[in-house]
């Protein structure tokens, strides 16, 4: 009677998260929770993507799976996309086949920063560089296909785990007396916890519509959802707020320094994008609008600077 959950992508950043947040509850619905990662599966490659969900026979997919590095992707465009988009029109495909959820993430990056209020799911996309453009070829291929699938485009994520611009700036700061950060670029740093339990509440959607069908008694603490699992939907999901990358560094070394995790504090130096010479292009404002999210999934935002806080608060000191 329970159902099958396959994470893919299980020991990245958000991956490795869903792992942590799915609760015992929910677990006594699963018959199955399998999490693969690229040791075990080539997300490049279609057969062994196809030849997976045929094993493993998922009800719901998470794709927590992604090529996120945005200045490498303008270098290896073929990779960049080979992730970011076939694999999630290969995963369309299957799982529509199979009868099964797929849940995707995306990116703010398919915005080309020319707005001056949070976006909405239906503003036009432009993205300006190949990681972006990729995220939205992976959106497009699976409005394609169609079947039934949810994507959430957030922004900015960080967790204990993984690489993410907070552990990176503060490993900078351990080693340098200077840094230089741009202050000219928007967005919402995004807690990957808050990410994932919007991908396992779909899971328990899923479940307790699995209950209805055999005409069983759901047990309570199965999300009461209103309706059945949006299909073929987009949603903006990040944290409350916006900041700019200045800022945010600024923080993070302020409660890491409050933390004993800094022994000093270095100087953060303004700094615009044109003059860091990146070799990607990057959208100077994307911040998401989510009073879709919170109306359908009856969600809060969680506060950027109180999950950046918790998150720093958190972090061994000898953090990697």
């Amino acid at each position: 009677m329970g159902i099958r959950v396959l994470v893919l992508g299980s020991q990245g950043q958000l991956g490795h998260t869903l792992g942590q947040h799915v609760k015992p509850a929910l677990l006594e619905t699963l018959d199955a929770y399998v999490g693969v990662d690229r040791d075990t599966v080539d997300m490049t490659d279609p057969d062994q993507l196809i030849d997976t969900l045929k094993d493993v026979r998922p009800d719901v997919i998470i794709n927590a799976a992604a090529y996120t590095a945005v200045e490498q992707a303008e270098r290896d465009a073929h990779a960049a996309f080979a992730i970011n988009a076939h694999a999630v029109g290969v995963l369309a495909e299957q799982a529509k086949k199979q009868g099964a959820v797929l849940v995707h993430y995306s990116t703010d990056y398919v915005f080309d920063g020319t707005a001056n209020r949070p976006y909405v799911e239906t503003d036009a996309v432009n993205p300006v560089n190949v990681y972006g453009q990729s995220k939205l070829q992976g959106e497009q291929f699976l409005e394609e296909v169609g079947g039934n699938w949810v994507n959430f485009r957030t922004s900015w994520v960080f967790a204990q785990r993984g690489g993410n611009f907070c552990k990176t700036i503060l490993k900078a700061a351990r080693e340098r007396d200077e840094l230089t950060v741009v202050d000219d670029q928007r967005g919402a740093p995004t807690p990957a916890n808050f990410l994932a339990e919007l991908g396992l509440q779909v899971a328990g959607v899923v479940a307790m519509s699995r209950y209805k069908q055999l005409g069983k008694l759901a047990p309570s603490f199965l999300p009461d959802h209103p309706g059945e699992v949006p299909s073929e939907e987009t949603f903006h999901a990040t944290a409350a707020g916006e900041t700019t990358w200045y800022d945010y560094a600024c923080l993070a070394i302020e409660q890491a320094h409050k933390q004993g995790l800094l022994e000093r504090v270095p100087t953060v130096v303004r700094a615009k994008t044109p003059d860091m010479n990146f070799k990607a292009a990057r959208p100077a404002y994307s911040v998401l609008n989510n009073t879709k999210l919170k109306s359908v999934f009856r969600v809060n935002q969680p506060d950027w600077q109180k999950a950046v806080r918790n998150l720093i608060m958190n972090l061994p000191p000898d953090f990697e």
